[in-house]
């Protein structure tokens, strides 16, 4: 019975199943594992190189760099928290690297701006993540910990030449409807002129910044409607009070006696790259309001709005200030909430007058269906092919949508061009909000400060709704820190 008890194969595969199905779940229970924490540490990845672009961010400064990379780490009710990482730390270690100087002519730099302190910073952050199945062998839990390294911005920049577009029509002097700013919409905008002149840098390193002084980030501003040349003064204080002489679009071309251009390419806004406070001798400083006793560009209003024909001033300036700094790069912002309101009567008070009979397109011109410029048709969409016209041409072109309305672009309604941008598309019968969408030469270009009516087309910038936070991003978005290798020297 022995012999063949032991001689008996059957019961053989249950063995064999049991043990199979045994190797199967280990097995599926590793790959699940494994996914699971290779999850994890991306997350980890991820949030240390934010964390690292935020602190890069703010140098020279450390300390607000150490309470940004907090801001981005995935700490406990950081941005970038996540039930995946327990305990997560981020520790910042500041350098000075020889090669981020040489290469990316970013010298390093203490917090005042001064020789010597940091040009980089690298973070590390260690966590850890439950492991599902690893209990079943004592092991709950896996440390992971990862590096970024990023290069500040800042320091010695590619130089920027930066035109600053103003709508001084007469809605700019209304007060400020939303609860971002007191006052009125014009010294609003100021306001945010003056955040950017602080973000920027005007001269190099350890430079006085003047008029001689070879400049870094150079700005100008532009108002429309265009004003008398001799009372462009007044709108920064130096010309006597009251406000300057405004006067009509002159198209096809601009009359030589008046001017879109209050303050031609300034580098003079600071004193020094170092220098926190705005120069209260700069007149691009006065001209943003930034100077206790002059109230800075004013919003004399007496025509509707058209601009297509500023951007075209203000490119073809753009172009010249490029070729006299070798290197440069252009970018133009344009603040207005949108809406074409031009008028054509042919007569002494229109807003669109012709300096030759017949030259003005559409209505009254040679072909009165027209909307190409110059026209008192399609006037937002004429405004579109202009910005896009300066995109192509290189230049980074920013709107900002102020108070700008879903509804309006009248002189669009049927007829106006149809046009694709990196921005956004216009076509007639689009919005004002849509046209200064499309004028941007990219979809994260366009912000509004109505975060309930006119959208901002980037999720992201959906919540960035006061002119001075709009006017920091702008800044941000032109000097940018990068990544760069672990282990830089």
């Amino acid at each position: 019975m022995m012999r063949k008890f032991l001689r008996d194969q059957r019961g053989q595969s249950v063995v064999v199943v049991a043990l199979t199905i045994t190797a199967m779940m280990t097995l599926a229970a590793t790959s699940v594992e494994v996914g699971h924490v290779y999850y994890a540490y991306r997350q980890l990845v991820s949030s240390t190189n934010a964390a690292a672009l935020a602190g890069a961010q703010a140098m020279p400064n450390t300390v607000t760099a150490t309470t940004n990379v907090t801001a981005y780490s995935a700490q406990t009710g950081q941005k970038n928290a996540t039930p995946v990482l327990q305990g997560a730390v981020a520790t910042p270690t500041f350098h000075c690297y020889s090669s981020v100087a040489i290469s990316m002519n970013t010298p390093c730099e203490t917090s005042t701006g001064a020789a010597g302190g940091y040009n980089a910073l690298s973070v590390t952050q260690t966590a850890s993540v439950r492991l599902w199945f690893g209990g079943l062998i004592g092991m709950p839990k896996m440390n992971l910990s990862a590096t970024a390294t990023a290069a500040m911005r800042g320091g010695s920049n590619i130089p920027w030449n930066i035109a600053i577009i103003l709508d001084t029509t007469n809605s700019m002097s209304h007060p400020d409807s939303g609860t971002q700013c007191s006052g009125t919409q014009i010294s609003c905008a100021l306001r945010g002129v003056q955040a950017l002149l602080g973000d920027l840098d005007p001269c190099g390193l350890g430079a006085t910044c003047g008029s001689n002084t070879s400049p870094v980030d150079s700005v100008a501003l532009y108002v429309f409607p265009p004003v008398l040349t001799t009372t462009a003064g007044k709108d920064y204080c130096s010309g006597g009070s009251g406000n300057p002489t405004h006067e009509y679009y002159m198209v096809p071309t601009l009359n030589p006696l008046w001017t879109y251009q209050i303050i031609p390419f300034s580098a003079d806004y600071r004193t020094s790259d170092a220098a926190n406070a705005l120069s209260s001798s700069s007149n691009i400083v006065k001209a943003a309001g930034g100077v206790s006793g002059c109230g800075g560009i004013q919003a004399p209003g007496g025509a509707g709005t058209y601009y297509a024909q500023v951007i075209n001033t203000a490119q073809a300036d753009l172009v010249t200030q490029q070729k006299a700094i070798p290197g440069s790069q252009n970018a133009m912002i344009i603040l207005s909430d949108g809406d074409a309101t031009a008028t054509y009567s042919g007569g002494s008070g229109s807003d669109l007058q012709s300096s030759l009979a017949g030259l003005l397109n559409g209505i009254l011109g040679t072909n009165p269906n027209s909307y190409t410029y110059p026209s008192a048709l399609g006037e937002c969409g004429q405004a579109v092919v202009a910005a896009k016209a300066a995109a192509t041409a290189g230049t980074a072109v920013y709107t900002i949508g102020y108070g700008s309305p879903t509804s309006g672009c009248s002189s669009d309604a049927t007829k106006s061009a149809s046009v694709t941008t990196k921005g956004g598309s216009w076509g007639p019968g689009d919005s004002p909000c849509q046209a200064l969408a499309a004028m941007a030469s990219a979809q994260l270009n366009f912000y509004s400060d109505d975060g309930n009516g006119c959208l901002a087309t980037a999720t992201a910038n959906q919540s960035i709704t006061s002119l001075t936070a709009i006017f920091h991003a702008i800044t941000a978005g032109l000097t940018e820190p990068r990544l760069i290798p672990n282990g830089t020297t």
